[in-house]
């Protein structure tokens, strides 16, 4: 069978448009590629040993069992006082000591804070005199430990006195020596 060229004229863009529905339509049917997974990077933890804005580090040296602050100097040492001092803000570093003590009472005034009879929450069993002093563009921490001696059992009062230097009635035993 021969076919007449205008019908394969005619046939051909019925051919064509049927080639382009089957394309389309599978085009159509598959699905377009999942766009590449993003993972979002969880939020860096901070260290266990840094510090929150605005929040004092603690430093390596203690005066009495509260630790220094870090951006603060010992300046001296005695048996029963520390003193330090550095360019904290006072009122930071109030609020520093205020964190690690109980505090009987505490006086505030515009150059000096003074913790009385204060204990520290990691170990109460000294009692401590703490001073906050605004000085000369420096800050001042003085801690003074006021933690009383134990009585010592068995002893009578006569003999307390004795161990002490003293005659019961106040008086020196040894009035050439005095303590």
């Amino acid at each position: 069978m021969r076919w007449a060229s205008g019908s394969v004229r005619a046939l051909a863009p019925l051919a064509l448009l049927a080639l382009a529905a089957a394309l389309g339509c599978r085009q159509k049917t598959e699905a377009p590629p999942p766009p590449p997974a993003t993972t979002a990077a969880p939020a860096p933890q901070p260290r266990a040993d840094a510090v929150r804005p605005g929040e004092i580090a603690e430093g390596t040296e203690q005066a009495f069992g509260l630790p220094i602050p870090r951006r603060m100097r010992v300046r001296s040492r005695f048996p029963d006082a520390i003193s330090a001092v550095g360019d904290l803000p006072p009122e930071r570093l109030s609020n520093y000591v205020r964190e690690r003590v109980v505090v009987e009472s505490v006086e505030t005034g515009p150059a000096k804070t003074v913790f009385t009879r204060a204990t520290l929450k990691s170990a109460p069993q000294r009692m401590l005199r703490i001073e906050v002093i605004a000085r000369s563009g420096v800050t001042e921490l003085v801690v003074r430990d006021q933690t009383r001696p134990p009585i010592e059992e068995g002893l009578s009062e006569e003999e307390r006195w004795r161990r002490k230097g003293l005659k019961p009635d106040g008086s020196p035993l040894d009035p050439t020596h005095l303590e």
